[in-house]
């Protein structure tokens, strides 16, 4: 009886099975006459996305073959397209245009002039258009630094799924050539090391929906002229001097600037004879020191710098009246002590408290002059602050 049971079951499990394949085939192969599904389909089908269309392209290696019917939209839209078959595997390339931006699932069935049809198949791809075409914008140089004839910037990072490729770079070289190189789409830091000062470089970017896409899309140039950065003269030990005593004291030669207030010297100030540094010292037989001045004036473009001053040896402490500044300020000439930080053109400022590297950060909003250096009133009891280097930075 269990044996029975069992067999019954298994006639009923198999039954359905059928049933099932057999809907399966109906819905997937859909004759379009009542005659035995005898001709070859179409293989090896490949369908390439563009904008607003697709390029079809398959493999029918049955002679009889004598058109493909394509259709989509759930059959409401058809195209015939015609085989010709020279007695081997024969190819059809069609495309297809005006179609709307989303994706599509294409069936296929080859017909002979029977009137004889194949089981169907079908292949899909996604078709691109404005709404994918907006998002492909260049790239942006977040920053850019020219030295001689060596450059370096930053593309910022988009991301790959996009369908970036990468970025196309025109440039003027040092000799005056037109150079064309490519960026992939992962690389963001470029360095050109032939670069010609002045000039402006031209860049464009390049994406491709898919690796089966037809278009390669290119969005417009962008132009950029690089970031330079100045350098301040004479800023490094051992500094060079204008005028000298002969003993110890000179001043320092341009561009810097030395008020008279730091000429405390008997006209002398600012450079140590000694060491060859750059100095403001009072005390030791010299006379006290009231907002004396030395600084430089140069032009910056607009953007984020820090200036970078190295001290070696200083005295001046926090505690001090007065005390000693490192100032940046728009326009020629820097502020007093007391009025350093209230003073609308200072763009940044830093007290001296001890012996270290200092970095003070500040942010040119146009192209403008800037005067920069140390500000300080000091007393006759003995202050100085011996400066090893001053350097500007670029920061973004």
């Amino acid at each position: 009886m269990k044996f029975k049971q069992n067999y019954v079951t298994k006639l009923i499990f198999l039954s359905l099975f059928f049933i099932a394949l057999s809907c399966s085939r109906d819905s997937l192969y859909e004759p379009t006459n009542n005659e035995t599904l005898a001709l070859g389909e179409v293989k090896s089908l490949v369908i390439k996305p563009g904008i607003n269309s697709a390029k079809i392209e398959g493999v029918i290696d049955d002679p009889n073959v004598t058109e493909v019917k394509i259709f989509w939209d759930n059959k409401s839209k058809s195209i015939m397209v015609p085989v010709s078959n020279n007695g081997d595997a024969s190819t059809f390339t069609t495309q297809i245009d005006n179609l709307q931006e989303k994706l599509y699932i294409f069936k296929f069935q080859t017909l002979d002039n029977q009137g004889e049809s194949s089981r169907i198949t079908s292949g899909g791809a996604k078709v691109y258009g404005s709404n994918y075409l907006a998002k492909t914008v260049n790239r942006n140089i977040v920053s850019s630094q020219l030295k001689d004839s060596d450059l370096n910037f930053v593309f910022n990072s988009l991301m790959l799924n996009t369908g970036i490729l990468g970025t196309e770079i025109i440039y003027i070289n040092a000799e005056g050539k037109e150079i064309e190189v490519f960026s992939s789409n992962n690389k963001t830091k470029i360095n050109i090391a032939d670069f010609k000062s002045g000039s402006t470089l031209r860049y464009r970017s390049l994406y491709k929906f898919s690796p089966l896409a037809l278009d390669t899309i290119y969005t417009e140039y962008n132009n950029h002229k690089p970031f330079v950065l100045a350098e301040l003269q004479n800023a490094s030990g051992p500094f060079s001097k204008a005028e000298y005593d002969g003993k110890r004291w000179g001043n320092l030669a341009a561009p810097w600037i030395t008020n008279d207030a730091a000429k405390n010297h008997n006209g002398y100030g600012g450079f140590n004879g000694k060491n060859k540094l750059f100095n403001m010292e009072s005390g030791w037989g010299a006379p006290a020191i009231t907002n004396g001045k030395i600084y430089q004036t140069i032009e910056l473009d607009p953007a984020t710098y820090q200036l970078k001053v190295t001290i070696s040896a200083t005295n001046l402490k926090d505690s001090d009246d007065g005390g000693g500044y490192i100032v940046i300020a728009n326009g020629n000439g820097l502020p007093d002590v007391e009025n350093i930080t209230t003073a609308t053109e200072v763009l940044g400022s830093e007290r001296i408290i001890g012996t270290k590297v200092y970095y003070v950060e500040f942010t040119v909003t146009q192209t403008t002059e800037v005067s920069l250096g140390e500000v300080s009133t000091q007393s006759a009891s003995g202050r100085y602050c011996n400066i090893n280097s001053w350097e500007l930075l670029h920061v973004q």
